[in-house]
């Protein structure tokens, strides 16, 4: 089991979010098994620059973070580009 850091771009919402996953392979297909957010950093919708960043400190707000994840496809990418061996 290998865990990685890496963030999402929520262009929708205006925002970033970084989040660590730990991953596993099985024949040679990956998969992850557990996912952590750990910051949002709100991001300026005309200049895209960044004005704040919050930790995420909550369950709750660790479970809704990781549940837009998830359904955003993100992972699915994320998943693919670790077995092309594009991520580590």
């Amino acid at each position: 089991m290998q865990t990685i850091e890496s963030h999402w771009e929520d262009e929708e919402n205006n925002r970033r979010v970084a989040y660590s996953a730990r991953v596993i392979r099985e024949s040679g297909a990956v998969e992850i098994q557990d996912l952590t957010p750990k910051q949002v950093t709100f991001l300026c919708p005309e200049s895209k620059n960044e004005v704040r960043s919050i930790g995420v400190w909550t369950d709750k707000g660790r479970e809704l973070l990781a549940h837009q994840l998830r359904t955003s496809g993100h992972l699915t990418d994320l998943e693919r580009q670790i077995e092309t061996g594009l991520a580590v």
